[in-house]
């Protein structure tokens, strides 16, 4: 996807922040705007790549075919991420654990939704922070981490000892040996 931030009726960082909701499909910003910390904040809030107008369509095809490489979705629709007994169904919107359907607050959601669309790789508690719900930088781990320990609450064995949501000290965190696969059909 491209996505031009030029829009007539919406902010384009808005619409980048509201797809990622739901969707890993590679993106590509445009803009007319050559400043560091708007490219930085939307490559955070998951942008594959920034490209500054003018530029070439030779340049912008390859930063497409690039992006596409990257992407870890199935070919076949949205994956489906496994973690141990674990399974988020980004499509669906669905957790189960063992089989059964978990109930989840819409941050705690949120927050698996984010660690399964960055799977195998440390979300920071920043990122955590702005995309799960706070309005603020979070500069402590306890701020983000109640999202994390009611989710534990509900997806481990035992939550004193995490074997599928992983903290990763002073830096963030991550599921266990994530795995994507096909979507699961019911």
């Amino acid at each position: 996807m491209i996505l031009d931030l030029g829009l007539p009726d919406m902010d384009g960082g808005d619409v980048l922040e509201r797809l990622r909701s739901w969707s890993t499909v590679p993106l590509i910003v445009l803009s007319v705007r050559s400043n560091e910390s708007e490219e930085v904040r939307l490559l955070e809030s998951g942008a594959d790549d920034y490209v500054v107008k003018p530029f070439g369509m030779a340049e912008l095809l390859a930063r497409a075919h690039a992006a596409m490489r990257r992407q870890v979705r199935a070919t076949t629709g949205e994956p489906v991420v496994k973690a141990g007994p674990l399974t988020i169904d980004l499509a669906a919107r669905f957790v189960t654990l063992n089989g059964t359907r978990v109930t989840l607050t819409p941050k705690e959601y949120r927050l698996l939704q984010l660690l399964a669309q960055h799977a195998g790789n440390v979300v920071t508690t920043n990122t955590c922070s702005k995309r799960c719900g706070a309005h603020h930088i979070c500069t402590t781990p306890t701020i983000c981490g109640s999202s994390c320990a009611s989710c534990r609450q509900k997806i481990e064995q035992d939550p004193t000892q995490p074997q599928i949501l992983l903290t990763e000290l002073g830096v963030g965190y991550r599921l266990a040996n994530p795995e994507v696969a096909q979507p699961v059909t019911n």
